[in-house]
């Protein structure tokens, strides 16, 4: 069996971590208050609601309910085993991870370790490039100098089956991580072989810079390899979440607006030429997650695409993947190039100049919109505005019917078709599918419509320092007939001993415990709306002081009429909060 990490060592790590940074770290957290602010991560929305409070080391979203401290989120944002997490954690301040006596440690391929092995690769293809006449002299062809590729740790992967298997994976705990990273492959006789074999290197980087995942491309085309060969999602890396050029592009804030291109080669080049507000997807269309990121970061995003009919479709899509996020404030445009080039060959032909010129021309969204769908009707007719009228309604729909925007292309609609504003927007919401809104977790009921024992926990979950304003609660009411006074009773200890206690620790004592799933329902309460708009309209402390009273008084009572009081609590323990 494995070791059990210390319980104080876990307190001691999440004392030390802040929050804040942490999660900013994966995306961007704006001040707003004492507290910071995104839109949620773990569920769509429009209107931020996703919340860190500093103080407590605690997140929580007022949309859906997600809530938990520095473990929690690295569990459920970047998908890592509790026990990775707790690594990855102690890694960044420092400490070494403290199990309990007698208790053996756990054997893990902790994130840090990945990250090692991910940066020694990468060290290990730059020194091939270095060494290969071949593929220093493709990349000069490309046109890219020896300080673009240095700055972008571009490499070589030499042919060859078992480079990076004989250099990094000596050991079979080596060949454990090589596995894990995607690096090499297992075929079916049981045998090691690299991935990447005779290709450009491009090192994948995360939000701090940290090699995550590598990109291949082949130095001479065939039609038996893909051009292009990305790593394999990991738990470091997934496409849908990753941009090419993130790290770098955001070393130059502030940023007016980020251009999304297509490849590697595009983010390179344009650097090069000085333009270094660009980023690109990893094989993928752009994803919700992308998008998320993005405008957390700048207020309008410009989509490059080729100018012929493939470039069209693919930006067409796009339209269709940002419509339903589009914000107030935020801008979208369409930058297509002359039909056959991609940044990558305009600059290296053309120069920058023609660059710039086809950016300024870049299509709005809602002009983009507009025109692609007249292509496919004559509005000269009845017949073809009301086709028009079809076409664009399913994405008008995905706006806030209170929105300006949606307002603003409906004015345009009006001028396109001819029929009055007002009708066209009844024709828009009248006709709306039945939405099907993300089911919240947050408790429907009020404070003071859970048990006593139930509202001092959840008292003390909002604000562990009431303690200090009461004297200790009758030792007496441990006797008490509730199924939860013992919880009660512990939290009070674990305050006591800890006077500095956040919520985010409170958190992780219990986990992994019976009392975890009850914790986590009393903590939704104690950080959601309705017992934030209970605060404002009370003294919490008196409020407090009056629960624990009326608990003596319920134990008093008790004791008085034993079986009236156990029977109740019975009926307790077989209904469901």
């Amino acid at each position: 069996m494995g070791g059990h990490i210390s319980r104080s060592f876990i307190h001691e790590l999440i004392n030390r971590i802040d929050l804040v940074d942490l999660i900013d770290s994966y995306f961007s957290l704006r001040k707003t208050g004492q507290n910071y602010i995104a839109t949620c991560p773990f569920h769509h929305e429009k209107t931020p609601s996703f919340t860190v409070n500093p103080e407590k080391q605690f997140y929580y979203c007022f949309g859906c309910g997600a809530q938990g401290n520095a473990i929690s989120f690295l569990m459920n944002y970047a998908q890592f085993e509790f026990v990775e997490a707790v690594h990855e954690l102690a890694s960044q301040v420092g400490m070494e991870v403290q199990y309990e006596q007698g208790s053996a440690p756990v054997s893990i391929t902790s994130p840090t370790s990945l990250y090692d092995l991910l940066t020694q690769v990468a060290k290990y293809y730059q020194q091939q490039l270095r060494q290969s006449p071949i593929a220093i002299t493709y990349l000069k062809k490309r046109g890219l100098t020896g300080e673009i590729a240095r700055d972008f740790g571009l490499g070589y992967a030499p042919t060859g089956w078992n480079n990076i298997l004989t250099t990094c994976g000596s050991t079979s705990e080596a060949k454990t991580r090589l596995l894990e990273t995607g690096l090499i492959k297992k075929n079916a006789k049981g045998d090691y072989y690299d991935l990447f074999r005779d290709r450009i290197m491009f090192p994948i980087v995360d939000g701090r810079g940290r090699v995550i995942a590598f990109g291949g491309r082949l130095l001479q085309d065939n039609s038996k390899e893909p051009k292009y060969l990305n790593s394999p999602e990991t738990r470091l890396f997934q496409k849908g979440r990753e941009l090419y050029g993130w790290y770098w592009a955001r070393q130059n804030r502030p940023l007016p607006h980020l251009v999304v291109v297509e490849g590697y080669l595009d983010v390179i080049t344009l650097a090069q030429y000085g333009i270094k507000n660009v980023v690109a997807t990893l094989g993928t269309a752009v994803t919700r997650e992308h998008l998320t990121r993005l405008f957390r970061t700048v207020p309008e995003i410009r989509f490059c695409f080729d100018g012929d009919l493939a470039g069209q479709k693919a930006a067409w899509r796009t339209l269709e993947k940002v419509f339903p996020f589009l914000q107030e404030g935020q801008q979208v445009s369409f930058v297509f190039l002359p039909p056959g080039h991609d940044p990558d060959s305009l600059l290296r032909q053309e120069g920058i100049s023609k660059w710039n010129s086809c950016v300024e021309k870049a299509l709005p969204l809602s002009n983009f919109l507009f025109d692609t769908l007249q292509q496919q009707v004559d509005i000269r007719h009845l017949d073809g505005r009301a086709k028009l009228i079809e076409l664009a309604k399913p994405l008008l729909k995905q706006l806030p019917s209170t929105s300006s925007y949606q307002l603003l292309m409906t004015q345009r609609l009006s001028e396109l078709t001819q029929l009055d504003v007002k009708q066209l927007t009844k024709i828009i919401s009248g006709e709306l599918i039945e939405s099907h809104p993300i089911k919240s977790s947050l408790p429907n009921k009020t404070v003071r419509e859970y048990s006593l024992v139930h509202q001092a926990i959840i008292y003390l979950l909002h604000k562990p320092t009431l303690l200090q304003h009461l004297a200790y609660p009758n030792e007496k009411l441990s006797g008490l007939l509730d199924e939860h006074i013992k919880l009660f009773l512990q939290l009070i200890e674990l305050i006591k001993s800890n006077p500095k206690i956040t919520l985010g620790m409170i958190y992780e004592q219990w986990r992994g415990t019976e009392y975890e799933d009850i914790i986590n329902q009393l903590g939704l309460v104690s950080q959601g709306s309705l017992l934030t708009n209970h605060i404002h309209m009370i003294d919490i402390n008196k409020e407090f002081e009056g629960t624990i009273a009326r608990l003596e008084e319920e134990y008093h009572k008790q004791i008085v009429f034993p079986t009236r009081n156990k029977t109740r609590t019975d009926e307790k323990k077989n209904h469901r909060y």
